[in-house]
């Protein structure tokens, strides 16, 4: 069971989006997929049709600390995708996780192995977490087998993704399964001058950690989300194109990391 942490400490990069899509490729190469969305407000849970005024903070993350059992809290989605929705009683994860046990490092960790043992519920989990560093990010990483971290041309993104890759090096001094970071160049102009050298830095500094995919910037991301669809539900005319690039970017993923 693979589980991608999408994650960079800098917001407005379409780390939700991404999240989403990301998923929903998977599914669509008939792999078991879980959503857990770890972000407060919840968008990636709106995304995927889940009304959060229906929702209860036991339904969400919150549930499975205090003991809940993971199943208990899965809700199956229109995309394929199963989700543990996010709940607004969120925003205090951080101080509920400080005063548990080992600071709540194990508590996800811990909610995982309830699905991976004996035999896997799911091929590919996906935790789509908040921009910010903390113990939700140390929670998170803790769990996963590789950190995804989407960029777009902005020198404080370089700043974040760099505070990233130090936090995914100290994951990995207690998760070895965790294989390190992959740069995900998102919502990119390819011919714009300023992504052209923001691109050329990042090739120099982070090549190892550089997807070959890149997901430009379509109408069709946009227009999704507002339908609440991924881009596979979505029609318009570059949906196809961006259909294609998602799913080269989750195969280039299984080619990383093996099969499920």
């Amino acid at each position: 069971m693979h589980v991608y942490a999408l994650a960079l400490e800098k917001g407005g990069v379409g780390k939700t989006c991404l999240a989403v899509n990301f998923a929903a490729a998977f599914s669509r190469l008939n792999l078991r997929v879980l959503l857990i969305d770890l972000d407060a407000q919840a968008h990636a849970s709106q995304w995927l049709g889940c009304d959060a005024e229906q929702l209860r903070p036991e339904d969400s993350i919150i549930g499975i600390i205090n003991g809940r059992k993971v199943p208990e809290c899965i809700r199956p989605t229109e995309e394929g995708i199963a989700l543990i929705p996010a709940h607004a009683a969120m925003a205090s994860l951080p101080i509920q996780l400080a005063s548990s046990p080992n600071s709540g490092i194990f508590s996800l960790q811990d909610a995982l192995d309830q699905i991976r043992h004996p035999t896997p519920h799911y091929d590919i989990v996906v935790l789509d977490l908040a921009p910010a560093r903390g113990p939700v990010l140390a929670t998170a990483l803790a769990a996963a087998t590789r950190c995804i971290a989407p960029v777009q041309s902005e020198n404080l993104v370089l700043r974040a993704l760099r505070a990233l890759i130090d936090s995914v090096a100290q994951a990995q001094r207690i998760n070895p399964h965790l294989r390190g970071v992959s740069i995900v160049r998102n919502r990119y102009a390819p011919r714009s001058a300023g992504d052209m050298i923001y691109d050329h830095a990042l090739c120099t500094f982070y090549g190892e950690q550089l997807l070959r995919t890149i997901i430009p910037i379509r109408a069709s991301l946009r227009d999704s989300a507002g339908l609440q669809q991924s881009v596979f539900r979505y029609t318009s005319a570059d949906a196809g194109e961006v259909r294609n690039l998602f799913l080269d970017l989750v195969e280039e993923l299984i080619s990383l990391d093996g099969g499920t």
